[in-house]
């Protein structure tokens, strides 16, 4: 594991933790490799030859996956700025996002950074637009949420309760999930961030040689932080490679006042704080007090950050649905009691919206009856 975040955070980093002496086990590394989705990373930082036939099967498996990984992020780099440039010439507002961009943004070569799909941020009134020139160019939405949004009592229901809309091949095609989201999370947990927050002071990015308008920094770091701490809650070191890296390049130019007014507006200053701590324990960076010096609170708790390094040694179990847990870990970590509730407020009532629950629950009847017969 030491490893593998230095490989992934930079050799510089500090490990926040005793490094035990023993045999070293590739097996061992190259699971946990693809399990942090770091395998680019790796291979890019492993020195000298290895030793062994173990050794070798495992560099030699890395080397094909960072091959391939490079020719499917230029695929993809491609088909982004081409859906970008068609859904902007017909006057829908939308940005590329996630690891598309991050590649590109925050990687000293966007090769080494694992992603596998598309994203894009729409805003809630072109979503339909939208769907229209991504139909064109052979993706479209699953059967089931077709159902939702074509129905007339669940359309906006689906829109103003979910946040993504994962759209698929119709036919064979290299990319196999593309997802356009108008909101950073499910509203039930309070990441709300509307089109018009995002899209304020943008600012230009060049991908393969076309100019894209994206966020300005600030919002992109808020962004990063709902996903990959909020939602995903650090379980993979791709995450906090992300997060460093943005604070290395950008950190000290960045306007704190706005992001830290922003984080406690929405109540997530506390989660904001613990991640730059577990930042600042990996590289040395003052980012809690750039955040905000007057804090003299210590970040990241002990519990925060061996519960991150925990997921990255062992992994975590995979579940249905990550909803419980989600909840969970916004119940420890938002501000206070006032948000807590209102995140349980509207968990419960999300009961109230009944015609959503119930096409929901029409359509999955109807497709389990269609499967037994």
């Amino acid at each position: 594991m030491s490893l593998l975040i230095k490989a992934s955070l930079g050799d510089a980093c500090t490990l926040p933790f005793p490094v035990e002496r023993r045999e070293f086990d590739w097996v061992k590394l190259q699971r946990q490799a693809r399990w942090n989705q770091v395998r680019p990373l790796l291979f890019e930082n492993l020195t000298g030859p290895a030793a062994g036939d173990r050794a070798d099967r495992v560099v030699a498996y890395l080397k094909d996956f960072s091959v391939g990984q490079a020719v499917t992020n230029m695929a993809f780099s491609s088909i982004s700025v081409d859906l970008y440039q068609q859904l902007t010439d017909r006057g829908i507002s939308v940005f590329l996002m996630k690891g598309a961009l991050w590649a590109w943004m925050l990687y000293e070569k966007p090769s080494l950074r694992e992603f596998g799909d598309i994203d894009f941020f729409v805003a809630k009134h072109d979503i339909k637009n939208s769907l229209a020139v991504f139909s064109k160019n052979g993706f479209e939405p699953d059967s089931y949420r077709q159902y939702l949004l074509n129905e007339k009592d669940t359309s906006e229901e689906y829109l103003n309760t979910d946040y993504q809309l994962p759209l698929t091949p119709i036919e064979e095609n290299t990319l196999q999930s593309l997802e356009i989201q108008w909101n950073c999370s499910y509203p039930r947990y309070l990441f709300n961030f509307s089109w018009d927050e995002l899209s304020q002071d943008m600012m230009e990015y060049t991908i393969m040689g076309k100019a894209v308008k994206i966020p300005r920094i600030e919002n992109q770091f808020l962004m990063m932080l709902v996903h990959h701490a909020g939602v995903e809650q650090w379980d993979k070191l791709k995450y906090m490679a992300d997060f460093v890296r943005l604070l290395q390049r950008f950190a000290h130019s960045m306007d704190w006042q706005y992001v830290t007014k922003v984080a406690r507006r929405k109540g997530f200053y506390n989660l904001m704080m613990e991640s730059l701590g577990v930042a600042a324990a990996f590289t040395g960076g003052n980012y809690t007090k750039l955040s905000n010096p007057a804090d003299i609170k210590s970040f990241p708790s002990k519990a925060f950050l061996t519960e991150i390094l925990q997921h990255w040694e062992d992994e975590r179990a995979s579940v249905k649905t990550k909803s419980l847990r989600i909840l969970s870990y916004n119940m420890r970590y938002r501000d206070d009691l006032k948000t807590k509730s209102a995140i349980l407020a509207a968990h419960v009532g999300y009961a109230t919206h009944w015609r959503l629950i119930w096409n929901k629950w029409v359509w999955y009847n109807r497709q389990t009856s269609q499967a037994s017969k």
